[in-house]
C-alpha cells in the first residue's frame, strides 16, 4: 500500500506543484514587474487590498473545501461522493452570487472603510474574483479528489496565462493597481465557468436538507476559526497601514511574499495528501501511514523554510529595487511563522475526524486572540518588530494546541528524529543567509 501511495505522490506532485506555484505565486513571479511599474506607495495600497481579500475569502469559502474533503473522503460509494460534491458546489454558487451583489452595490462604501484612499472601482474588481473563489476552489478540490492532475494543471495554467498577459498589457498602459485587479477578475470569470461546467456534468447540483445542514455544521466552525485567523494573516499589515503610510509597509509586504514561497513549494505534497488522509485512515495500518506521511510533510516544510532563509536575502536584492532591500532582515522571522503554520496543519488530523469541526475553531480563536492582543499592544510602539514578535508567539501557541488536541483525539505514532534534524538545519541555513546578507565581503558579489 505504501509503495502505491509513493508512486501516486511522484506521478501527480510535479503537475500539482507547478500549477499551484504558478497560480498562487504570480505575485512573486511578477514581483520585478510590479516593483518596476508601481511606486512603494502603490505597492503598499495593493497590499492593503490583499489583506482585504484574505479576510473576505475566508467569509466566502465557508469551509466548503474542507467539508468536501471530509464528506467525500469518508463516503462509501461513488454515488454518495458525487452527491456531496454537488451539494458543496451549489452552496459555493449561492454564497458567490450573494457576494457579487454586495460588491456590485456597495463597493464605494466598502472602500471608505479601508486605509490609504482605496477606490470603489478597485474594491469592485477585487470583489469579482473573491465572489468566484468558492466556485473555483470546490471544483479544483473535486479534481484533486478524483486524481486528475493533468486537467487540474490545464485549468490553472489557463488562469495564469490570462492573468499574466492582461497584467502586462494594462500595466504598460498605465492602469497601475487596477491592472492587477482587473486581470484577476477576468481570469476568474473564465476559469469559474469552465470548472463549473466540468463538475456539473459529473456531479450535478444536489439539494438535500439533511446533507446541506451536515456540511454547514462542519463548515461553520472552520469559517469562524478562519475569520479569527485574520489576526495571524492580515491584522499585522492592517495595523501597520493604520499607524504608518502605505509606503512604509511595502518592505514588510515584500518579505511576506517571499515567506509564502515554502507554502507554495510544499503544496504538491499537501494537495496530494490532504484529500487522501481520511480514506487512508480506514486501512488496517492507517494510523502508521498517516503518521509517516504527516511527518514527511513536516520535515519538507521545515527544510524548505531553511532553504528560503539561505537564498531569500540575495533573491530580494536581485529582484527588487533598493527601496525594498530591508525585507531581507525581516524574512527569517516570517519564515519561522510559515514553518509553524505548516507543521500545525500537517499534525492536526485528530481535530478533523469528527462530524463537527469545533476543535479547530477553538484553537484558531485562542491563537488569534493571543496574536490580536499582542499586535494591538506592540505594533504602535515597536512597529515591524512588534508585529513579528506577536506573530511568532501566536503561531507557536497554535501549533502546540493543534498537536496536543489532535493527539488526545487520535494518537498517531509520530517519529521526531528527522524532524529535529530538519529544525536544526533550517536555523543554521537562516543564520548563514543573514550572515551573507550583512557581510561586506559577500555583498561584493
Amino acid at each position: 500500500m505504501l509503495s502505491r501511495q509513493v508512486k501516486s505522490l511522484l506521478s501527480d506532485s510535479a503537475l500539482y506543484g507547478l500549477a499551484i506555484f504558478l497560480m498562487k505565486g504570480i505575485s512573486l513571479l511578477m514581483l520585478p514587474v510590479y516593483t518596476h511599474y508601481l511606486s512603494t506607495a502603490d505597492y503598499g495600497r495593493l497590499e492593503v487590498l490583499v489583506v482585504f481579500a484574505n479576510v473576505f475569502s475566508i467569509f466566502l469559502g465557508f469551509g466548503l473545501v474542507e467539508a468536501l474533503y471530509r464528506f467525500v473522503g469518508l463516503a462509501e460509494s461513488e454515488a454518495t461522493k458525487r452527491l456531496h460534491a454537488g451539494e458543496c458546489l451549489l452552496l459555493a454558487m449561492f454564497v458567490g452570487g450573494g457576494a457579487y451583489l454586495v460588491f456590485h452595490f456597495f463597493s464605494p462604501q466598502l472602500a471608505t472603510l479601508l486605509p490609504d484612499q482605496i477606490q470603489g472601482e478597485e474594491v469592485y474588481l477585487l470583489g469579482v474574483a473573491l465572489a468566484l473563489g468558492g466556485i473555483i476552489n470546490v471544483p479544483l478540490a473535486w479534481l484533486r479528489i478524483t486524481n486528475r492532475a493533468r486537467l487540474f494543471f490545464s485549468v490553472t495554467m489557463v488562469k495564469v496565462v490570462i492573468q499574466v498577459g492582461l497584467s502586462f498589457y494594462w500595466l504598460a498602459e498605465g492602469w497601475g493597481v487596477k491592472s492587477i485587479l482587473a486581470s484577476g477578475a477576468v481570469s476568474s470569470v473564465v476559469v469559474a465557468i469552465w470548472l463549473s461546467v466540468i463538475q456539473i456534468k459529473e456531479t450535478g447540483l444536489s439539494v438535500s436538507t439533511k446533507h446541506l445542514l451536515a456540511i454547514c455544521n462542519y463548515g461553520w466552525p472552520i469559517f469562524i476559526g478562519g475569520v479569527a485567523t485574520f489576526a495571524l494573516s492580515g491584522m499585522d499589515r492592517w495595523l501597520l497601514a493604520a499607524h504608518f503610510s502605505a509606503a512604509d509597509i511595502a518592505t514588510y509586504a515584500i518579505a511576506i511574499k517571499f515567506a509564502l514561497v515554502p507554502t507554495l513549494l510544499i503544496q504538491p505534497f499537501t494537495l496530494w495528501w490532504y484529500p487522501k488522509r481520511f480514506s487512508v485512515l480506514k486501512a488496517d495500518d492507517g494510523k502508521a501511514v498517516n503518521a509517516r506521511f504527516a511527518m514527511l510533510g513536516a520535515v519538507l516544510a521545515v527544510l524548505t523554510c531553511g532553504l528560503l532563509g539561505l537564498v531569500g536575502p540575495n533573491l530580494i536584492r536581485w529582484l527588487t529595487p533598493s527601496d525594498y532591500h530591508g525585507a531581507a532582515l525581516i524574512l527569517p522571522w516570517l519564515l519561522l511563522c510559515t514553518a509553524l503554520k505548516l507543521v500545525a496543519e500537517l499534525l492536526n488530523l485528530g481535530c478533523y475526524i469528527d462530524a463537527d469541526s469545533q476543535r479547530q475553531m477553538y484553537i484558531n480563536l485562542i491563537a488569534s486572540a493571543v496574536g490580536a492582543v499582542l499586535l494591538v499592544l506592540l505594533v504602535p510602539d515597536f512597529f515591524i518588530n512588534g508585529a513579528l514578535a506577536a506573530l511568532v508567539i501566536a503561531y507557536t501557541v497554535r501549533v502546540l494546541l493543534f498537536y496536543c488536541w489532535s493527539q488526545r483525539r487520535l494518537a498517531l505514532p509520530y517519529q521526531f528524529a528527522y524532524f529535529n534534524l530538519a529544525v536544526a538545519g533550517a536555523f543554521l541555513a537562516n543564520f548563514v543567509g543573514q550572515f551573507i546578507e550583512v557581510s561586506p565581503w559577500f555583498g561584493l558579489f
